[in-house]
């Protein structure tokens, strides 16, 4: 039996498979599925954890639910930017082009690493390149993770969708709503944010440029319940929750 029944066909953008080198938690394919199937979750997306695993593998694992479940599991690449332009770009080409992938990911706390960094051109390249959206961490790990730094990528590469993941993790929402109303490619997905800067990000943004997304399965029900308990309407919810993420990935 499922909840939250007047939004079945919902879809979480933030899911991750595999070991969490910092919170420890362990995500299998069984248990995806499993919670999808209790909270009503048409599809996911998802992505590596931020892992000491290897990353090539978890991808493979990733394509192989995407085969299991067509229609339900979708990949996101998270390849480390710190490997060489040559090893980056096959990996890319590897999870886009052969496993069907339709977004890449920023983390970075996992990678250790400044999105004003040189190292991360690659990135935003390959994205603009495959016409894909980039996912990035933002909120916990500064000052690499504030959500202000994605300014300058989401200026000079106007044709990339930028979702900042968690939209500053509570504590810099703020910063990511100020991103947002000055770039139009920003899009925000507020796991982990209090109600009342959600309807502030709604009032500063529109229903048309948030999404929903878990990040852990067991944060899956209060994300959902989130969205519920601040009034929209079941139009509004039905944007955030099904149309903003089909248009956005191109699912």
């Amino acid at each position: 039996m499922t909840i939250y029944n007047h939004i079945q066909g919902a879809i979480d953008t933030h899911v991750h498979l595999g070991v969490s080198r910092f919170s420890g938690v362990a995500t299998t394919p069984d248990a995806i599925i499993q919670a999808m199937d209790r909270f009503g979750i048409q599809s996911s997306l998802v992505m590596p954890q931020p892992t000491l695993e290897s990353i090539p593998e978890v991808h493979k694992a990733i394509y192989a639910m995407s085969q299991n479940y067509p229609g339900r599991i979708y990949g996101m690449a998270s390849i480390d930017p710190w490997l060489s332009e040559e090893e980056y770009r096959s990996e890319a080409a590897v999870c886009i082009e052969d496993y069907g992938f339709v977004a890449l990911k920023l983390h970075p706390l996992g990678h250790n690493i400044s999105p004003l960094s040189a190292g991360c051109e690659k990135i935003y390249e390959e994205a603009s390149t495959y016409r894909i959206p980039v996912l990035v961490h933002t909120g916990i790990g500064n000052p690499f993770s504030l959500p202000s730094l994605m300014i300058d990528a989401a200026k000079r590469f106007p044709a990339v969708t930028f979702v900042l993941a968690h939209a500053g993790f509570a504590v810099y929402t703020d910063e990511a709503v100020i991103a947002a109303k000055y770039c139009e490619n920003i899009i925000l997905e507020p796991s982990w944010c209090p109600t009342y800067t959600v309807v502030k990000m709604i009032n500063t943004i529109g229903v048309e440029r948030i999404i929903m997304g878990s990040d852990h399965l067991s944060n899956l029900p209060v994300e959902l319940m989130k969205f519920q308990s601040i009034g929209l309407s079941d139009a509004d919810l039905e944007q955030i929750l099904i149309h903003n993420p089909k248009k956005i990935f191109n699912l």
